[in-house]
This record gives structure tokens, sequence and C-alpha cells, in this order.
């Protein structure tokens, strides 16, 4: 495979969605980089894996991305880049975070990576903060009593860049004070971190002050933290442990019934978890929830099947699984460790009993100090109703309190009023309120960039029979919805959809508009049927724009495809269909440059280039436009210094910067 064809493989990833399929993808074309002899990529894109593979569940793919890259650091100075030591240093972080969690590891392969990370931090000149912090966590982890030593010395070292976020490192620090029993130390110390942070925050800070906030009577801030916390982690699995405090929160607060959604929301991911160290908390705290409902005569209670994974049972079947899994992992953890830290621990959480008589989580027994006159009365009405035991009431209210918020711009008291009328709508049976919370819930989510839970939402409207009066048409739903879906074949799918809705409706203008509305989608089928309406389509100037859409497409497909002089031609048709200087020309002709320079006519590609770049002066068209010299032997560094380009960001021209 040539190195080209290896590039466009390396951005072709891209096309799926974080997770399994990308980092398969990943996988191929890291083994054609290696195989070519690429040096060079194979480092750089190993390097920005890392951060994915970390932070969506993937320990094992980052320990092997991170043992190729240590090699080649230490062997292959050519492979490597001046400013990527640090990005290196960092990822020791991670590495060592994750070691610990797999049992099968033994502890002295986890010491001699920190007494590797140590030295080459001591040989950059950095500070050891980092290096006590990860110290003293794999110290706790295993029950070591070094752990209070290393927590010393990591409270008097100074912090560096390398030092994780200050949000981060109080997280760790709140749950060295909780295990000691210092629960006042610990909330003063991280309430202030509890609103915000870095990607783990402050859903990981408010997992840690679930339990300091229980046990010292704070209620309100514990449901705060469960209602503000879980919903920003719940669709990732790197955050298993966390959501398990969550769970425990809801066994130790008499909130069994919540506890059950969570777990069968997320049993699935047992088969195939982060580490065997997450799956053994969130088993432990499903084990003590599904027992105190076994204990309350609701053992034979349904838990629902996951789709694709577990299939339906009961709160006493699955309680025993659970539980008989939390105390296996322990047991290997016992066994890697020389002691019975972990399994104690995990007995401990079986058996543990609830804190407080039971909690509301309900939004309506908030304090009325943040709420609109408006809401706050709705609020009313559902704490009357609870009170006398109308269920629709309460649930209706709820839901118009959701749609007060959002038109109050208060979107996240808005979600937590959605979701909990979402609950209650669907359990009293009222079918087109469930509906009209959903699509609440999709326009929340999307506005938040939460797509995941967006698109569930979302395709839940789209399945039913019928949409309520007021809703928006399918089209625009499905659209929308493809507009925003990170996995381009599901993408591609919704528009398809929306095409049909169109055809049937006797517009096949609107449909070909559909087809073509995403520029990120390169679908071979749908291209071709908007090929087939443009066909049969009249020569008027509708359509001759829409021509010109097809003419990029095709562009892109060939482009894809190492065609570069026929992507070239199929761009320059297009631009003789629209005006000169208008978005849709600029684009076609910035395709058509770069097509020319792939196809070795950089000569003929400059004056595009470089009119692209007078017309629009972005980062995108200088790098273009710096290619193009660079590949005629031309000095570029004029642009640079109004421009960050460098001959390393040439590659990102095989992505979306372009097509935009």
């Amino acid at each position: 495979m040539t190195e080209q064809a290896v590039h466009e493989l390396w951005h072709e990833a891209h096309r799926f969605p974080v997770g399994p399929a990308r980092f398969a993808a990943y996988d191929a074309a890291l083994r054609h980089a290696d195989a070519a002899g690429m040096r060079r990529e194979a480092f750089t894109w190993r390097l920005s894996a890392m951060n994915e593979f970390h932070h969506h569940g993937d320990p094992a793919r980052l320990f092997l991305a991170f043992s190729h890259c240590l090699q080649a650091w230490d062997t292959d100075p050519e492979a490597t880049g001046r400013h990527d030591d640090r990005s290196l240093l960092w990822n020791f972080k991670w590495v060592v975070w994750s070691l610990p969690q797999f049992p099968e590891i033994p502890l002295d392969r986890t010491r001699a990576v920190l007494d590797d990370m140590e030295a080459r931090y001591l040989r950059g000149g950095h500070s050891l903060h980092a290096v006590y912090q990860h110290r003293w966590l794999v110290a706790h982890h295993t029950g070591d009593p070094a752990a209070d030593h290393w927590y010393d010395k990591l409270l008097t070292a100074p912090r560096d860049g390398l030092s994780d976020c200050a949000a981060c490192v109080p997280s760790g620090q709140v749950r060295h004070l909780v295990s000691h029993g210092r629960d006042e130390e610990a909330i003063e110390l991280g309430r202030p971190f509890s609103r915000g942070g870095c990607t783990e925050q402050p859903h990981w800070m408010l997992s840690e002050l679930l339990l300091p906030y229980l046990r010292t009577g704070r209620h309100a801030d514990a449901v705060d933290a469960h209602r503000f916390g879980y919903p920003r982690m719940r669709a990732n699995r790197h955050h298993l442990d966390n959501i398990a405090a969550h769970l425990r929160f809801c066994g130790l607060s008499g909130n069994e019934a919540r506890g059950l959604e969570l777990i069968e929301r997320h049993r699935g991911w047992l088969d195939a978890p982060s580490s065997p160290y997450t799956a053994m908390e969130f088993a432990a705290a499903a084990g003590q929830v599904l027992r105190r409902l076994a204990e309350a005569g609701h053992g034979d209670l349904p838990v629902a099947a996951v789709p694709g994974g577990p299939a339906a049972s009961t709160v006493a079947q699955v309680g025993a699984d659970v539980t008989a899994l939390a105390r296996e992992i322990a047991a290997r953890f016992d066994a890697r460790n020389g002691n019975t830290h972990v399994s104690s621990r995990v007995e401990g959480h079986l058996a543990a009993e609830p804190l407080t008589e039971r909690l509301s989580m309900s939004v309506a027994v908030r304090s009325r100090e943040r709420m609109t006159s408006a809401v706050g009365s709705l609020m009313d009405v559902v704490s009357e109703a609870d009170a006398r035991g109308d269920a629709d009431t309460a649930a209706t209210a709820l839901l118009e309190a959701a749609h007060e918020q959002r038109r109050a711009e208060r979107a996240h008291d808005a979600l937590d009023s959605a979701e909990e009328a979402l609950g209650r709508l669907s359990r009293a049976g009222r079918h087109d309120d469930v509906l009209r919370c959903r699509l609440l819930l999709w326009e929340l989510y999307r506005d938040a960039h939460r797509w995941p839970e967006a698109l569930e939402a979302v395709d839940a409207v789209l399945a039913a029979p019928a949409l309520p009066a007021d809703a928006p048409s399918r089209i625009t739903l499905l659209l929308a919805a493809a507009k925003g879906d990170p996995d381009r074949d599901r993408a591609a799918t919704r528009v398809t959809a929306a095409a049909d809705e169109f055809e049937s409706a006797g517009d096949p203008g609107a449909a070909f508009d559909a087809l073509l509305a995403l520029h990120r989608l390169v679908d071979e089928a749908a291209v071709e049927r908007a090929r087939k309406l443009a066909a049969g389509a009249p020569g008027d100037d509708d359509w001759r724009p829409r021509r010109a859409r097809l003419a990029l497409a095709d562009a892109r497909r060939l482009h894809l495809a190492g065609s570069y002089a026929d992507a070239a031609m199929q761009a320059h048709d297009g631009t003789r269909l629209v005006s000169d200087g208008g978005p849709l020309h600029q684009r076609l002709a910035r395709v058509e440059a770069l097509a020319l320079l792939r196809a070795g006519r950089a000569e003929t590609a400059e004056p595009l280039a470089r009119a692209a770049f007078e017309q629009d002066e972005q980062w995108e068209t200088a790098l273009l436009y710096a290619a193009v010299l660079h590949a005629l032997g031309r000095d570029y560094t004029d642009l640079a210094d109004d421009w960050p380009v460098d001959e390393d960001d040439f590659d990102e021209l095989e992505g979306e910067i372009l097509w935009r």
C-alpha cells in the first residue's frame, strides 16, 4: 500500500465515532504504516490515539501504543518530533493509572513503570508532583501503608506543566481523605471543584463527594451531586467505576429503585469492561442494591434485557451473579497484592445498609431560590400531586416545568426536570407526553453536544407511529440528527430516509438536497441516487448548483480512491456551473487545487491555491497554499508568519478541512 493510501486510511478511520469501530480502523492503518516503514507517522498517530484509548475505556490498546512509542523514543529519534517528549511523559500517568486495575499484571511491573517515569521526569527537569500522585494511587489501590507517605509527598511537591489539572488532583485527595473517614476535610477540599474542570470533571469530583455528603448529613448536596454528575458520564464506559459510586449512593440513600435503573442501563458493560477493577466496583455496588430489593420481597422483579447483551432476568438472579463476579475479581486482586484489602472493601460494599431514610431525588424538592416564579409554581403542583398520589398530574406538571426552565435559559435545570419527567410519564403510560418529553430532551442534549443521548432520544421519537401535532416534521428531525451523528454510515441512513420522505411528497429537488446535505458523507448509494435525480431534472438555474454539488461529491469520492486527475476534472467541471467567487465555487476550486497537487501537478494547482487563500484567508487555505509552494520548492515562511503552518501539518489536508 502506498504512503498516500495509508494516510487516507488513517483519516478515513475518523469516519467512525470514537469507540471500538474507530479503534479497529486505527489498528489497520497502523499495521500498514508499520509495514510501509512510515516510522514518523506510526509514532505520531499512536501518540495522538492514546488520548482516545484512555478516555474511552480501552487501556489494552493504550498499553500497546505507549510501549511502541516509548521504544521509538529511545531507539529511533528520526521517528519522533522535538515537541513529543511532553506528550509521552504525560501519557505515563494514564498508563500507571490503568495498570493496577488488571490483577494479572504484577505489581513489580507497575512499579518498574513508575521508576522509569520518575527517572525520565528527573532527566527532563520536571517536578515529581505527578510521580508522587501516581505512587500514592498505586499504594492506595493495593492497600499498601505507604499510601500515606506518598500522599504527604504529593502535598509538598511543586506543581508544574505535567501535573494533573487543578480539579483532578483534588479528586484523588478527596478519595484519600474519605478512606480515612476525614469527611469534613474532604468536602472542604472538594467543593470548590464540583462544577467544572477538564474532560474528567466535575463528574469525577462529584462521584468522590457522594459518600462524605451522605455521612455528614448533607443530603441535598448528595442528591445534587448525583443528579448533576451521573448524566455527564453515563454514556462512557471509561467511567464505570465512578458510575459504581453513584450506584452505591442509590443503595445507601434508600433509592434501590433508582439503582435498578442504573443496573439495567449499565450491566451490559460488564461483558466488556474497561478493566476488571471497574467491573468489580460496579458489580459490588449492584450486589448491594439488588440484595436490598430481594430482602424487601422484590426478588422476582424483572431486570430488563440488554440489547445485544444479557437476557432478561430477575433481581434475585442478577444479584447472585454480580455478587459472585465481584468476589471472584476481588480474590484475584488479593492474590496479586498479597493481602485482603480489596476483598474486605468489596464485602463492605455488598453488606452495606442505608445511611439514611429514603432521600427524595425529585427536582421538585429542590430549593426554590434558583427557580423563576412560574417554575416554582409548577414544582409546587408536582409536590402536591405526589403527596396525594396523583402520578399523572405530577408527571405532566414536571414536563411543563422543564419547558419553562428551557425558556428561562436554565438548560441544566431543564435537563434534570425532563429526565425525571420522562421516567414519570413512562410509568404513567402517557405516550404522547413521552414523545413530547423526548423531543425536548433531543433539543437539550443536542444543544449541550451530548450526541449519544440526543440521538437516542430522537430515534425513539422517529420510531413512533405518529408524531405529536406540534413536533417538527420527520424530515427535519432526520436531517438534524444526521448532521450531528458521528457515525457516517448511520448518518447516511438518516439522509436517505429523509430523501425517501421528500420523493414520496413529490419533491425531487429537496430529495437531492437531502442526499448531499452533509459534505462529510461519502456514500456511493446516496450519490448514485442523487445522480439519477439530476439526470431526470430540468436544466434550469435551480439545478445548476445542485449539479455542482454532485460534482463536488464525485470529486471527493475519486480523491479518496486515489484517482486525483479525475477528481480535479470533476471539481473543475463543477466550477463552471456556479458563479465565480461564491462559496460553492470556492470549495470546488480548493478541491481542484488539492487534487492537482496530489496528481503531481503543483504548477497548475498554484494559481488556484493562491486565489483560494486571497479570497478566504483562513488556516485551511493557508495550509493548502503552503503545501503547493512546498511541492514547487518555493518558500512559504511568509505565510507561516501569520498562519502557524509547517510541513508536519500537510497531512491534515486529507481530513475534513477543505471539504467543509
